[in-house]
């Protein structure tokens, strides 16, 4: 008498093939073998797993993504400082608080700067890197990536251009750029390996949504203050986070 092998549910299967995309594990090839989709995610791994290999090929300096963002995130918060004092005392002391407020600046944690803060620099810092692309990317693809930190997007939310993984301060993160109501949104989800917390934030023509779920936040930043709303609020009732 034959024993019926258990069939691996999704989830299960996502982390198998993750954990090894060449897995010649009996569950999986059957999983494979037998699931028309479950052949196409294992396909769209190897092939994505293949592009990394080509990337990584290319040297480039250590912490250098880190080092840009942090300068162009520091030298904004200063600027915003300034301003600040700057309405408060005459020049001659306006001047001498700005190069006092920075050096302490220049001495403090990295993550003294806030989600909506860390969201907007690294946007501002790619410039139309990520925001000029122009790919057709599916929700597989996206929920592909976002397996490696336990998320799911259930349903289809808008057009997707843009899907990689960045530097979040020293954080892998995942970054979307998504179609909003009257233009372009910038995306991060940012596991919970810092000490951020959701909040919302105008700086200058940008504007940041965010919000916490139990293992990772999300920060959405847009040109427009609705397209920010309303897309966070998309996103919060589309992704979800397996415990």
């Amino acid at each position: 008498m034959k024993t019926e092998v258990a069939k691996m549910d999704d989830l299960e299967f996502r982390r198998a093939l993750l954990a090894d995309p060449k897995s010649t594990d009996t569950q999986v090839l059957d999983a494979i073998a037998s699931d028309p989709k479950k052949l196409a995610f294992s396909n769209e791994l190897k092939q994505l797993n293949q592009k990394m290999l080509e990337a990584s090929q290319i040297k480039v300096p250590d912490g250098l993504a880190h080092r840009l963002l942090l300068r162009q995130s520091m030298a904004q918060h200063t600027q915003r400082r300034s301003r600040r004092k700057y309405m408060q005392f005459a020049m001659a002391a306006s001047i001498a608080m700005v190069f006092g407020l920075s050096f302490v600046f220049w001495q403090q944690p990295s993550n003294s700067l806030s989600l909506s803060e860390h969201a907007i620099a690294h946007v501002i810092m790619e410039g139309n890197y990520a925001l000029g692309a122009n790919e057709d990317i599916t929700m597989q693809q996206v929920n592909l990536k976002l397996a490696r930190f336990g998320g799911e997007f259930t349903s289809q939310v808008s057009q997707v251009y843009y899907a990689n993984y960045c530097d979040f301060n020293n954080v892998k993160s995942l970054h979307l750029v998504m179609q909003g109501e009257s233009g372009k949104v910038s995306v991060f989800i940012v596991p919970h390996e810092q000490a951020f917390k959701a909040d919302n934030l105008t700086e200058g023509k940008w504007n940041s949504q965010s919000f916490d779920f139990s293992t990772a936040s999300l920060v959405v930043v847009s040109e427009a203050p609705a397209d920010a709303s309303s897309m966070k609020e998309k996103l919060v009732k589309s992704l979800i986070f397996s415990a």
